[in-house]
């Protein structure tokens, strides 16, 4: 990876850097949970067996990251899409950015890991996004669920649940959260959760969504590495199976999901953040990565997400998106199948 050479950085402004990253790793809160093969009476982990980063491994991701020669944009702004008031038929998935979508069906209208402001993370601290979200949160209609992969800054944004909830004060979105999540959400004064475990469903206007596994991490504070659970959702409506694979390495997981539940209409599958890959592979797919895992679930379609936001990797703004082609075109999987996603952009299944 290419560094930028010309600054020298002083002790304090790595030391300020590494305690910003170890920040915007986060997890949330000691769990409950029973002894499982996924919890160990302490920690959550992984069903696979992934090594978790080193304390020295922590500081050289920390500095690479940090000296990285520029290769994102400087911001820009995007025109916000505005919802269609139309009764929904069928499927439609808005990318909103990062992880952030707007899944609807004739009877649900659910948001994932949703950014709807400028920056993430406490202010000390905070990263900017790139651009703004595919649509502003007065545009959206009224959500009936938040579905929440994680506890890491860039994928629960405590601003932006709180902006969905204040708009519909009388009638609350439901969010859906891994075990220990919800204690967070607890002290920010949000009742309206429920903490699954994996396999855990529930059943919401006729449609039953399911919190299954994920090869990830979570960490939210320097003492509180998985003690809370990460994961994806299979929504399973009348209308076709929605995947939401939340932030995830790539792992035998996506074969079992397909062996028990079936091959999904459309899967939502992250394909940025992935460089370097001695640290990232642990934790996020690369586009090629990505590719096996839409073949492994047998989906149908699939949408690319975790990408074009937020520059919390190495690779660059337009790689994630130019190696999905590559990957495609090598594994024979037409563009209209697995789809790169513009902001805003609306997908009917």
């Amino acid at each position: 990876m290419e560094r930028c050479g010309a600054r020298q950085y002083s002790k304090i402004e790595l030391v300020a850097y590494l305690m910003a990253a170890s920040l915007l790793a986060q997890g949330c809160a000691s769990p409950k949970a029973r002894i499982s093969d996924h919890f160990d009476g302490h920690h959550f982990h992984n069903r696979e067996s992934v090594p978790e980063p080193t304390f020295w491994e922590e500081v050289r991701i920390g500095w690479e990251l940090r000296t990285k020669k520029k290769n994102w944009p400087n911001h820009f702004e995007t025109k916000p899409f505005k919802v269609s008031s139309e009764p929904v038929h069928g499927i439609s998935v808005l990318w909103l950015g990062h992880s952030g979508t707007l899944i609807q069906t004739p009877t649900l209208n659910i948001i994932t890991d949703p950014i709807f402001f400028g920056s993430i993370g406490p202010k000390l601290f905070a990263i900017d996004t790139v651009t703004n979200p595919g649509l502003t949160i007065d545009s959206l209609p009224s959500i009936d669920l938040i579905l929440i992969s994680h506890c890491h800054y860039d994928h629960l944004d405590l601003k932006s649940i709180h902006a969905l909830i204040d708009r519909q004060r009388s009638d609350p979105p439901k969010i859906l959260v891994g075990l220990g999540v919800g204690e967070l959400l607890k002290r920010e004064g949000i009742s309206s959760y429920i903490e699954m475990d994996w396999d855990d469903s529930v059943t919401i206007k006729g449609s039953k969504v399911f919190f299954l596994e994920a090869v990830h991490t979570s960490r939210r504070r320097t003492w509180d590495t998985n003690k809370t659970l990460w994961g994806s959702f299979l929504i399973d409506s009348p209308e076709g199976k929605i995947y939401f694979a939340g932030d995830t390495a790539y792992g035998k997981h996506f074969k079992r999901i397909y062996e028990k539940y079936g091959p999904p209409k459309v899967s939502l599958l992250p394909i940025g953040a992935y460089e370097p890959r001695w640290f990232m592979y642990r934790m996020h797919m690369n586009p090629n990565e990505a590719v096996l895992a839409h073949n492994d679930l047998h989906s149908r379609n699939s949408i690319a997400i975790h990408f074009g936001l937020i520059d919390n990797a190495g690779e660059s703004y337009e790689a994630p998106v130019h190696e999905l082609a590559i990957a495609r075109k090598a594994h024979r999987i037409g563009e209209s199948e697995f789809v790169a996603p513009s902001l805003g952009q609306v997908f009917q299944y």
